[in-house]
């Protein structure tokens, strides 16, 4: 017999099969995500905190996740990080791209980035929203 921890929605059984009937249940997974997209931006140069919307349509305010791509390159970073381009043992990391934050609000996604480059930046970001927790 297979040990699991579970958290049943208010008025569901623990013992249900459907996954939907959970808030926890340690045989899935945590969060279920209900939407995906990806939006391309252009940072314009040496901006801070340029935000980046999309609609969500959803009848809640969603928890989303997200990272986000300069083009031309292959890596990703995540809200709170650096568009790394440089690293050394003694210079750290370097990069010009900041990914500021994630947020949400009634209506929309908002993405915040700041841009110290001399240059405007293509950015695709990939989000993920995921479900309401009751």
């Amino acid at each position: 017999m297979q040990q699991v921890v579970k958290v049943a929605r208010i008025g569901k059984s623990a013992f249900s099969t459907n996954p939907n009937d959970f808030i926890f249940h340690s045989s899935y997974n945590g969060f279920k995500i209900i939407r995906e997209g990806t939006i391309n931006a252009n940072l314009a140069r040496n901006t801070n905190d340029q935000l980046v919307h999309q609609v969500h349509g959803l009848s809640f305010i969603p928890l989303i996740a997200a990272f986000a791509k300069r083009s031309g390159v292959s890596q990703v970073f995540l809200p709170n990080g650096v568009d790394v381009e440089l690293w050394g043992a003694k210079l750290g990391m370097v990069g010009d791209v900041r990914f500021n934050y994630i947020a949400t609000d009634a209506t929309k996604l908002i993405f915040s980035f700041n841009n110290a480059k001399s240059t405007t930046v293509d950015i695709s970001i990939r989000y993920f929203i995921l479900e309401k927790v009751d």
